[in-house]
């Protein structure tokens, strides 16, 4: 299963080629200390400045199409807004892991 769905992505850059690649090459750029960022704020309890985080890639994580990575953003998220600490971890598990994939498929691109 795909991460990122490339058809919503460019129906959400309005069918720009060269825009959608531009975006995911920033999105990739400005995302790469994003894991350790989160764990990090994680481990200091500093929830309100993981939520700024994460919201941040959720918002992006829509706008290029990856979908499931925008729905885990949405639940650690509100996760982190409550601090449910026994949720976090499992959360940013499958967040970590949804990241790197697409990131992978980001580094395969050919559009």
């Amino acid at each position: 299963m795909n991460v990122l769905d490339k058809s919503t992505g460019l129906k959400n850059m309005a069918d720009d080629i060269e825009l959608y690649q531009q975006v995911l090459n920033e999105y990739y750029k400005e995302n790469q200390d994003t894991e350790e960022k989160i764990i990090f704020a994680i481990k200091e309890k500093n929830y309100a400045g993981a939520v700024q985080i994460v919201h941040k890639v959720k918002g992006s994580s829509g706008s290029i199409g990856a979908r499931a990575l925008y729905e885990v953003s949405v639940k650690l998220q509100k996760a982190l807004k409550e601090e449910m600490e026994e949720e976090i971890l499992p959360l940013y598990k499958e967040f970590s892991n949804l990241l790197k994939t697409l990131f992978g498929e980001i580094r395969e691109l050919k559009l």
